[in-house]
């Protein structure tokens, strides 16, 4: 069976407005595939969305920011969500992945070692010092969209 015919196979989730349901392995995969995602979280009792660039470790979503800034020392404990996509206008598909979950401080040495040179950030110079934060997943969602015919 070839894979195209595999994949066709497969009885395909879907929520309950008709998009397909991706499976964790998927959205794991897609959250490897585009560098820049948005983080959402609570500042002063007002919803933030800003854009992000990331890696993912296991089910984690690893971001770096600027040392004891509002990101690593406002975030530490709280409830954030991450979220990334991409579509294709022309043929009306795209998807969609969101990661919901609490941030916390990077501090193990081992992990620093592994996250060190991985992952560039646009505002951050190399003389500036930085934390790194990740989001310890309670869920990972994504689907599928397909414009409705």
């Amino acid at each position: 069976m070839t894979a195209d015919a595999e994949e066709a196979s497969v009885t395909k989730v879907t929520d309950r407005h008709g998009l397909e349901v991706l499976p964790l392995n998927q959205c794991l995969s897609l959250l490897r595939s585009r560098p820049l995602g948005r983080l959402a979280y609570q500042a002063a009792g007002t919803p933030v969305v800003v854009p992000v660039n990331h890696l993912v470790d296991g089910s984690t979503v690893v971001l770096r920011t600027v040392a004891g800034g509002k990101l690593d020392v406002g975030l530490a404990g709280k409830p954030v969500a991450f979220q990334l996509d991409d579509h294709d206008p022309a043929r009306g598909t795209g998807w969609s992945v969101l990661v919901q979950g609490r941030a916390e401080i990077v501090d193990d040495p081992e992990l620093l070692a592994r996250y060190d040179g991985q992952l560039d950030s646009w505002a951050i110079s190399d003389s500036t010092e930085v934390s790194w934060l990740r989001i310890v997943p309670d869920e990972v969602s994504g689907r599928r969209l397909r414009r409705a015919s």
